[in-house]
Parts: C-alpha cells; structure tokens; sequence
C-alpha cells in the first residue's frame, strides 16, 4: 500500500499543479465580471450562438485544466450548458502526448481531434435547440454562487482568488487521490478486460470508464488504442466523457450540483453516439 501511495499522491499533487494556474485566472475573471464588468449581459447574449464551436475549440486544445475553468463558468451562470458539454466532449487530457510518445502517426492525431470536435460541436447544437433550449444566461440577476460567499467587496480581491482557487484545489487533490487509488487496486489489466475487445458494445462501456473523473482514463484509453485492445471508435467514446477535473468542479460548487446530472448524463449520450457512428466508419 505504501508503494502505491508513493505513485498515487506525486501523480494527483501535480495533475491539479497543472489545472491551479488556469483556475486561478478563471476565478479572477470571475470577480471582474461579478465586481466590475457591467456589459456582460449584453456581450453574452450576442455571444451564445457561437458557443458550443467556441467551446469545442477550446476543448481541443491538450490541456486537462479546460474542463474545470468551464465548469466554474457555468456555475457561475456565465456559461450554457451546451457549451460546457462541447468542451467536455472535446477534450483529450493526456492521450495527445501519451499517443505521440506511444508511435501515433500525426494522421492519427489529426483524426481523433477532428472526430472529436465534429462530435463536439454537432452534439453541442442540438443539445442548445433541444435538451436545454429554455436555459438562460447570467442577465440582469444576479447569480448567486458559492464562491459569493464571502463579501468580494471587502478584503483584498487577490486573496479572494486565491482562497476561492486553493479551496477547489485542495478539493480536487482529495478527489483525484481517492479515484488514482482505486484505479490502482482495480489494476488497469482488469479494467481492460471488462471492455469486450472487438464488439459494438465497446464505446459503450469505454464512455462508462472515461465518465471516471481521473487523467488516468486517457491515459489508460489511449494506451488500450494503440496496444489494438479497443477500436478507434471507442476510443472517441471514452475520451468525449472524460472530461476530468470538469465533473469534480461541478459537484465542488453549490451551483453546479443541482445541474450536474443532466449535464453529465447528456455528455454521455452523445459520447456514446458519436463513439458508435465513428466505429461505424473508422473501426
């Protein structure tokens, strides 16, 4: 057990190293637009046509810490849940790096990212006409949020940031160290032999495995990928629902938790559907 710890808790401490940088700037961006940005009704509303293509892309870009940042927007009720869910859909965590240094080719690398933003953005729209088509952006009312709880107007502004990102960080670190453990004990030769090689259920369970809030899923998907365990549609499937340190963040804010579900439960959806259509034509 010691021996796992010494592996486990190095790997949590600086997978959340890596996101607090991107928090930080987040929670600040967050007490400008609450404290001193008085246009931010109007500027999302010409905005939120454009945002599941604007989350997709920002989704793309390799870096785990997206998925949190979007979360804590939407908490805050600056961002729409469609557009949370292509950021979701589009991330990849560590499985660019973990392919390039495994031998992917870059028409690999090109593919999985095109897939998924394709997914990412097709499945975003027709969740905002649809699914959450009556929700509503932040506008003339306040948004109450757990991070208000303390009074932004009195103290410092920067240690209000700064408290309110250590918190979530220590939040995650708790999280993460609780999942690695498990995944540890479960061992990953278990884990792979639970998805059913060369079958149409395998984006299926994939998208189950991947919805386990832990960089260690794309790591262990993209690893199962290129050892030829599961196809190149269940490897869409897992890493769409892998969305990390998004789905702790939802359930860390108080207003996230009411609205975590149907979110998560919409991810998955068309995870799973995106994962089938691109085993369907890809293998």
């Amino acid at each position: 057990m010691l021996h796992v710890l010494a592996h486990v808790v190095p790997e949590a401490f600086f997978d959340v190293l890596k996101t607090a940088p991107l928090l930080l700037l987040v929670y600040a961006l967050l007490y400008y637009i609450e404290n001193r940005l008085t246009n931010t009704p109007a500027l999302l509303t010409r905005t939120a046509k454009f945002g599941p293509i604007v989350g997709a892309l920002a989704g793309t870009i390799p870096q785990c810490g997206f998925s949190a940042a979007a979360s804590a927007l939407f908490c805050a009720g600056y961002l729409a849940p469609a557009t949370l869910i292509s950021v979701f859909l589009a991330t990849s965590d560590e499985a660019v790096p973990v392919m390039l240094a495994g031998g992917a080719g870059a028409a690999q690398i090109v593919l999985l990212l095109v897939v998924k933003f394709a997914v990412a953005v097709i499945g975003g729209y027709l969740l905002k006409y649809t699914v959450f088509r009556r929700f509503k952006l932040a506008t003339d009312e306040p948004v109450e949020v757990e991070m208000s709880a303390c009074d932004c107007s009195a103290g410092s502004p920067v240690r209000h940031v700064v408290w309110h990102t250590m918190r979530t960080s220590l939040f995650l670190f708790a999280v993460m160290l609780v999942l690695d453990l498990i995944v540890h004990l479960i061992g990953e030769d278990v884990l792979a032999s639970l998805l059913l090689s060369d079958t149409i259920f395998q984006p299926l369970l994939c998208a189950v495995l991947g919805l386990v809030p832990s960089c260690a899923m794309s790591v262990l998907l993209s690893e199962l990928y290129l050892g030829g365990t599961i196809s190149f549609g269940a490897l869409i499937a897992g890493l769409s629902t892998g969305a990390g340190f998004g789905y702790i963040v939802l359930f860390q804010e108080k207003e996230g938790r009411r609205r975590a579900f149907p979110v998560i439960a919409a991810t998955f959806v068309v995870a799973v559907v995106g994962g089938m259509l691109a085993q369907a034509i890809y293998g």
